[in-house]
């Protein structure tokens, strides 16, 4: 369950403030942030966060940890449509093991503070950010460790296309892949290694996917995903905040560094599916039936 407000304007002075929440069964997620837009005329947007994340997972996955933090950066138009966006970034950490943890897991049990870098480039060539019907978005994104047990550094890229059909429909095509490897001899941390989250790998349950230490999903330190989808105006055309959908995904996770043993994860995932997507007054919210179309055997 996810709400939020959006570009809400504060105190008339063309200040947005970002909240949002997203309720898990295994947690919880608050953040609130802030967007100074052309800050004391710089041209440049002065963008502020505070978040508070907690996931209980020691039932599934053998730990809790509950991450806090606050992050200030900066956002503008570097050249023509290209965009930059640096963010510093400090957070504590609470890591917490039960008995069906792993002794890898149990090793990094404790407190944490971290401070990261993260930077991002976008190229933006949509004809519109909301609901584009023509162009495409490519972005890159770095995080670098500036102070943290783990030296965990993280590469990121997406690209998504927009292709017109008809008039009406519109046939979409996204790559997104990611990894985290540390820069030290230290294993990257549990709740830092990479999960598939599930609006990429419809059809899969959320981070049961990819690498298994025992009985334990310990996500994995690359991940890939490919997802094609067009809409189906046609049967929706008397209401205007209905869309079917026609997707295929496809994706794979991997790497486990501290011990490449156990990292069989070689099996490309894949399913098809139909959706609704149903803009309401809360934001929009997505339905699917998808069936896999191939699998591991541990998914």
């Amino acid at each position: 369950i996810t709400a939020g407000i959006k570009e809400k304007n504060y105190l008339g002075k063309g200040i947005n403030l970002n909240s949002s929440f997203t309720i898990r069964n295994d947690g919880l997620d608050l953040k609130v942030q802030r967007t100074d837009p052309n800050f004391k005329n710089s041209e440049k947007d002065l963008i502020t966060s505070i978040e508070n994340s907690t996931r209980d997972l020691l039932s599934r996955f053998g730990y809790k940890n509950r991450r806090t933090g606050f992050s200030i950066g900066t956002s503008y138009e570097q050249f023509e449509d290209i965009y930059f966006t640096p963010k510093l970034s400090v957070f504590h950490e609470n890591l917490e093991t039960g008995s069906k943890a792993s002794a890898a897991q149990k090793k990094q049990e404790g407190d944490y503070l971290e401070t990261d870098v993260n930077y991002r480039f976008t190229l933006n060539k949509l004809n519109q950010n909301y609901q584009p019907s023509n162009g495409y978005k490519a972005s890159f994104s770095q995080t670098i460790p500036l102070f943290t047990d783990d030296s965990a550094f993280s590469n990121s890229i997406t690209f998504a296309n927009y292709y017109p059909i008809t008039d009406e429909m519109i046939f979409s095509i996204n790559f997104h892949t990611k990894s985290i490897n540390s820069i030290s001899d230290e294993d990257v941390r549990l709740s830092k290694r990479l999960y598939l989250p599930s609006r990429r790998l419809r059809g899969f349950e959320s981070g049961k996917i990819g690498p298994k230490d025992g009985n334990d999903f310990i996500g994995g330190n690359y991940i890939a995903t490919l997802n094609a989808s067009t809409n189906l105006p046609y049967f929706f055309q008397n209401f205007q905040n209905l869309d079917a959908v026609l997707f295929f995904d496809a994706a794979n996770i991997w790497g486990v560094d501290y011990d490449s043993s156990i990292d069989k994860s070689n099996k490309i995932r894949s399913s098809i599916g139909i959706g609704l997507d149903w803009f309401s007054v809360i934001g929009p919210v997505n339905f699917s039936l998808s069936q896999n179309i191939s699998k591991a055997d541990t998914d």
